[in-house]
């Protein structure tokens, strides 16, 4: 996988393979890593999220980064020790970017779902149209 060692790719192959989520296929995790890239790399100034026209759609719901990052985030939690802490460091760099190009959004009824669960931070980034 691009970035990752022989040993941390071999891991997200294998979870890939053993979770039930219906979010992580195999070849997903390559898939996903790549949108994130290039949503953070894209040329101009700030960013804003685009949601998903249909998010309970199965392919539509990764229109929006955000949910992409969320898949992100469940694969590195599947993952032993070692893939995880190379899989969070390479995903901090694309954090890091994420934060520097994208706003706050200010609107506290976007920071938590309806039972008050927070959404995690990249959830509560700007929004087009908001």
């Amino acid at each position: 996988m691009d970035r990752l060692s022989r040993e941390a790719s071999s891991a997200i192959h294998v979870a890939e393979h053993s979770t039930h989520s219906h979010e992580v296929h195999p070849g997903r995790t390559s898939q996903f890593l790549r949108a994130y890239r290039e949503f953070v790399r894209r040329p101009g100034g700030r960013l804003r999220l685009t949601a998903s026209e249909c998010p309970s759609c199965p392919g539509c719901q990764y229109d929006d980064v955000a949910v992409v990052r969320d898949v992100l985030e469940h694969i590195t939690g599947e993952l032993p020790v070692p893939a995880r802490t190379e899989l969070r460091r390479l995903l901090a760099g694309l954090d890091a970017e994420f934060r520097r190009r994208t706003l706050h959004d200010p609107d506290p009824s976007h920071w938590a779902d309806r039972s008050g669960s927070p959404y995690a931070w990249w959830h509560r980034r700007r929004y087009v149209g908001s």
